[in-house]
């Protein structure tokens, strides 16, 4: 790079600091009584108020602040508690008491709600946090819009949070709880009605949850564990866990891994996400490519759409399985129901616990291995084009044709029970009698 480039990059990574460190407050850029600091905030003091307000009380209580902390939490208690603090960064003491009497709390109040706030906007120079201690009746009505320091509920009621640039945390909420922040984590546990949180560029954890959970989310984590009702988490770039989702699940993701555990009736739609679903109780339905997908344990219809995707599928009890994939290896293992398989460029296991249903398989360019349940007899045709059908069962087939086309045809005259179907080409199809225990993958 030539020297003029070199310290225009320069000159442009400074400028974003110098922004990011001025809107945030974080940056001393001014004289005052001989004050003068060009980076940092001077020295920390702190000074501190409280405030009692009597019942009777208005149903809601709102918090208004930015650039601190607020900390709400129910009680047994008839009364609302306030401990107002202010953090002061100045040189001197006395510079910062100055700014310390002049900032102020402000409490409005109607009969429906009590607002509190702070004059900080009346202040040019903002360089000072406001922190709200709070304690209100339990079960009270909270809303909070603050801005980069943490934000904690406990015990409140309806309960709803706006807070960009920082950390959440709810802990036993009874009412409805919204969640709207970025950049920092959130936490929920134990909440006693429905959830809706909205969060880029953090990681959130809910735990607890007995009403719906429906979280908005991008670029991190999301892990969600005892949620009583549906569980819907709408992700981009998200990594998602969840185990013991007691009633139905929708995941969507990209590039990130996504796992489910005990769960529910479960639809997941990933995007290069690897995904794992183990003892899922009612349908699973996944959607996804270029990852690999390994299932085990579900009890419900299985329903498979992928390109580009490895299939490890195990211990299925279904009335109705669908697969379809392409250019990679598919395992299906200790199954049961009606199985419908198509599949290009990739070779198939098929193992079936019991033939409970017909088994369809339409691939091409796929090798099939298909174990046969001991001593049982269905009705069997499998064709492939340019290959071999390699039939190893005791009883032999009723027909065998080799022509450019191989023909095999079995145990057609037992009527009445389900079907075998093996349809490929330009790969071999091997039939070996199994008696397999499951297996736990």
């Amino acid at each position: 790079m030539k020297a003029r480039e070199i310290l225009l990059l320069l000159l442009i990574v400074g400028l974003g600091v110098f922004t990011y460190y001025a809107k945030t407050g974080k940056l001393n850029f001014e004289w005052d009584s001989g004050d003068f600091v060009f980076f940092g905030r001077g020295e920390e003091f702190l000074f501190q108020e409280s405030r009692e307000i009597p019942a009777p009380l208005p149903r809601e209580l709102q918090v208004i602040n930015a650039h601190g902390g607020v900390v709400v939490r129910g009680t047994e208690t008839d009364k609302i508690t306030i401990v107002f603090t202010k953090t002061v960064y100045r040189r001197t003491r006395d510079a910062a008491q100055t700014v310390a009497d002049q900032l102020q709390m402000t409490v409005d109040r109607d009969e429906s709600r009590l607002v509190l706030s702070t004059n900080r906007d009346t202040f040019k120079r903002k360089n000072f946090e406001t922190h709200f201690e709070i304690t209100v009746p339990k079960g009270f009505e909270v809303k909070v819009k603050n801005s980069y320091r943490l934000v904690k509920a406990v015990g409140t009621g309806l309960t709803d949070i706006a807070n960009p640039h920082g950390q959440v945390e709810a802990i036993d909420i009874a009412g409805r709880l919204i969640i709207n922040n970025s950049y920092e984590d959130v936490s929920i546990l134990n909440a006693g009605a429905d959830c809706r949180v909205t969060n880029p560029h953090g990681k959130v954890t809910a735990i607890g949850v007995q009403g719906e959970l429906i979280i908005d989310h991008s670029y991190g984590d999301v892990e969600i564990e005892n949620i009583a009702k549906k569980a819907v988490v709408k992700g981009s770039h998200s990594r998602v866990t969840g185990k013991n989702l007691k009633a139905d699940v929708e995941i969507e993701s990209s590039y990130e891994p996504i796992s489910v555990t005990d769960s529910g009736p479960t639809t997941i739609r990933g995007h290069h996400s690897d995904i794992e679903a183990r003892g899922i109780v009612g349908p699973l339905s996944i959607t996804d490519n270029y990852a690999r997908l390994v299932v085990d344990g579900v009890k419900g219809d299985l329903r498979i759409d992928g390109t580009n995707m490895e299939i490890r599928a195990e211990s299925i009890a279904a009335d109705e399985i669908r697969i379809a994939t392409t250019n990679q290896n598919v395992e299906i293992l200790g199954f049961t129901g009606k199985t419908t398989v198509r599949l290009d460029h990739g070779d198939l296991v098929l193992e079936p616990e019991a033939v409970t249903g017909p088994i369809d398989v339409q691939a091409s360019y796929a090798a099939i291995r298909f174990g046969w349940p001991a001593g049982g007899r269905f009705p069997f045709e499998g064709r492939t084009r340019s290959a071999n059908i390699l039939w190893n069962l005791a009883e032999r087939p009723s027909l065998e044709e080799t022509n450019g086309l191989s023909l095999t045809k079995a145990f057609q005259n037992e009527t009445g029970k389900p079907s075998i179907t093996l349809s490929t080409s330009y790969a071999d199809i091997r039939v070996v009698e199994t008696k397999r225990p499951i297996k736990t993958i």
